[in-house]
Formats: structure tokens, C-alpha cells, sequence
């Protein structure tokens, strides 16, 4: 498709965005100058990507899935370090610990924003600095979620990190690992990325069940351990509170 072809479907596009009861071909073609065949041959090419789909009871098309997906993700990845502020707050507040939010760049995580602790003892990191993604609760939280393939060309490209002793290298027990994250909804870094240091993540989610980011507290280990339990649930609640206002409607 040319360069007219692509204006034409972003034309035809905004029609869809801009008109509640859909878009029908001939309307269409007489409304805005265009050809039948030509608004044809665009909306079924549209249509093989899952763009627009048809409405068989009326003819009239709207908006498919990607074009619902791409949406949410434009708007999550446009408002996300708003949309989390004051969760991060929150639970800064409530744990006295560091909170990070987290996003995935290429094959390392990226911290887009955090809440210091006020503890003379403390974690820190500056806005966005890398982490591993198999050795950081944020990484691996991210990670859990990626598609297989992927994880593979991370795991080739020899982005992994052993950073301690307890540092996951093994790919068959990162698998492990990984399952176990996605069936639980939580993701701890015991030691692996810093000794003496822990960290406990949950993914967030956009408005179409995506994985955008991820929720953290990290903190000396001596200040984790015995809190596990409490400081897990207070992290999926305010990931699970930013993923509603981003839209997301958790499954019963």
C-alpha cells in the first residue's frame, strides 16, 4: 500500500472513530469522495490485520481488535507514571520501603519512576537506570509474561546476569521460575540482584490484559524478612489498582 493507500486508511479509520453506529462502504464513498472499490479494497485490507470486522447483521463495519488493543496501549503507555503516582506513594508509605515502577526496554528492565524511602538505610536507583531481567523482581515480573520466544532470544543474546550466587542462570529453572510468577501474580528477588538486599514485585496491566510494567518495593533483606506475606499482598494491591484505572477488568 502507498503512501495515499496508508492516508486513506488512517482516513477511513477516523471516520470509524468518529461515527457511533460504524462505517458503510457506499456512505462512506459518497461522503468523503472516494471510490466504492477502492473503500472496499482498503477495509478488507484492514480487515485481514483485525483492524475494522464487519457487523453481519447490519453490514456496517467498526473497530476489530488491534485497533481496540493498539488504543489501550497507546493510552497506558501515555498516562502510566500519572496513572501510578500515587500508588507509589501509598505504598512507599505503608512500607517504608523504596517503590519503583518498572518497564520493559529491549531485553533489560528500565525504572521509569520510584518514591524514595526515608529510612537512613535504604535502596535507591536513578530514574532510568537498567536492571537484568532475571535477577530483579521487576525484571522477572516483566519476564513471566513475555512470550517464549522471546525469553529464548533474551536467554541467546546473553542478557542474563549472574549478579550473586543466588542469581538464576539456568534456563530450565528460570523456566520454573517464571510459571511460578504468572500462576501466583508475584515475583521476589531473594539476594540475586544485590547481597543482602530484597525485592518484591507484581506485574501491572493495561486496559486489554497486557503486561506494561511492573510494581515494586525493594529494601534491605533484614527489613523484608518475616514481612513477606504482608508486603506481597500490599504490592498486588496497588498493582492491581493501577491496572483498574488503566482499564483492566480482572477475571472472576
Amino acid at each position: 500500500m502507498g503512501h495515499i493507500g496508508v492516508e486513506r486508511a488512517l482516513v477511513l479509520l477516523r471516520y470509524i472513530a468518529d461515527q457511533e453506529d460504524g462505517l458503510s462502504i457506499r456512505e462512506v464513498s459518497r461522503e468523503l469522495g472516494m471510490s466504492t472499490p477502492v473503500v472496499q479494497n482498503i477495509i478488507e485490507a484492514m480487515k485481514a490485520q483485525g483492524f475494522v470486522e464487519k457487523n453481519k447483521s447490519n453490514d456496517r463495519y467498526y473497530f476489530g481488535p488491534e485497533a481496540i488493543h493498539l488504543g489501550f496501549s497507546v493510552l497506558s503507555k501515555l498516562d502510566i507514571r500519572q496513572t501510578s503516582r500515587a500508588h507509589l506513594e501509598a505504598l512507599c508509605k505503608e512500607t517504608g520501603e523504596t517503590v519503583f515502577l518498572g518497564i520493559l526496554s529491549g531485553d533489560k528492565a528500565v525504572y521509569i519512576d520510584k518514591v524514595v524511602s526515608e529510612q537512613m538505610i535504604r535502596i535507591d536507583a536513578r530514574f532510568g537506570a537498567t536492571r537484568p531481567l532475571n535477577c530483579t523482581a521487576v525484571g522477572k515480573a516483566l519476564l513471566a509474561h513475555q512470550q517464549p520466544e522471546v525469553i529464548q532470544e533474551i536467554f541467546d543474546a546473553g542478557a542474563f546476569e549472574k549478579r550473586t550466587e543466588n542469581s538464576i542462570m539456568d534456563p530450565y529453572k528460570l523456566q520454573d521460575e517464571l510459571k511460578k510468577i504468572r500462576d501466583q501474580g508475584w515475583s521476589f528477588d531473594d539476594e540475586e540482584f544485590m547481597q543482602e538486599a530484597c525485592c518484591i514485585a507484581a506485574p501491572i496491566r493495561d486496559g486489554g490484559g497486557v503486561v506494561i510494567a511492573a510494581l515494586s518495593i525493594s529494601a534491605p533483606a533484614s527489613r523484608v524478612r518475616g514481612r513477606e506475606t504482608e508486603i506481597i499482598e500490599q504490592v498486588k494491591r496497588h498493582a492491581k489498582g493501577i491496572s483498574g484505572n488503566l482499564g483492566y477488568i480482572e477475571k472472576e
